[in-house]
C-alpha cells in the first residue's frame, strides 16, 4: 500500500498559480517534423549531385562543340537549384508563439516575427500540398512546411487572437 503522507500532498496542492503577466510572456514552440526536413534536404542534395554530374559531363562538350543550348539548359538547372536551396534554407524549421501575440518563424539564417493580429490567412499551397503559406494583412506571404507538430493547436491559438483568420486546407 502506498505511503500517504499528508505533508507531501499539501506540497503538491499548494503550488502557486502562474500570474497572468508570466503566462502572457510564455513562448510555445512548434517544430517542423525532422523527417520532412531531412527528406527535402536529401531530395535537393540528390538533384544537386545529378546537376554536378551533368555539368561535369556535358559542359566540356558544349564548350568544345559550341552548343549553347546545352550550356543554357545547364545554367537554368543551376539557377533553379540555387533558388530552391535558398528557399529551403530560409524556410522556418520551428514556429514559436510568443505570449499569444506574435508568431516567430525561426529558420537557419533568419528569424521573422509576425503579429498574430496581422495574419489574414493560413493556406495550403495550391501547387504543392506540403507547403503552408502564412498571408499577412499587408499581402506578404511566408512559406513553411505543412508538417508542423501541433499545427492545429497553433491555428486555434492564432484564431483566439485573430478571429477573422481564414484557413484553407489546414
Amino acid at each position: 500500500m502506498p505511503n500517504s503522507d499528508p505533508a507531501q500532498t499539501d506540497k503538491l496542492e499548494s503550488a502557486p498559480p502562474v500570474p497572468p503577466d508570466e503566462a502572457s510572456s510564455q513562448e510555445d514552440c512548434f517544430p517542423v517534423s525532422r523527417v520532412s526536413i531531412v527528406y527535402r534536404y536529401l531530395l535537393l542534395l540528390g538533384l544537386t549531385l545529378v546537376g554536378v554530374l551533368l555539368l561535369s559531363l556535358l559542359f566540356p562538350m558544349a564548350v568544345s562543340g559550341r552548343d549553347y543550348l546545352i550550356g543554357g539548359l545547364l545554367t537554368v538547372w543551376a539557377l533553379a537549384l540555387l533558388w530552391y536551396w535558398a528557399f529551403l534554407l530560409s524556410m522556418p524549421h520551428r514556429v514559436c508563439l510568443e505570449g499569444n501575440e506574435s508568431l516567430v518563424l525561426h529558420s537557419l539564417f533568419r528569424t521573422k516575427k509576425v503579429p498574430c493580429s496581422e495574419i489574414a490567412a493560413l493556406r495550403v499551397s495550391p501547387f504543392y500540398q506540403s507547403y503552408l503559406r502564412i498571408v499577412t494583412s499587408g499581402k506578404k506571404t511566408f512559406p513553411m512546411l505543412n508538417h508542423v507538430d501541433g499545427l492545429h493547436d497553433l491555428i486555434i491559438r492564432i484564431k483566439r487572437v485573430n478571429p477573422k483568420l481564414e484557413t484553407r486546407g489546414c
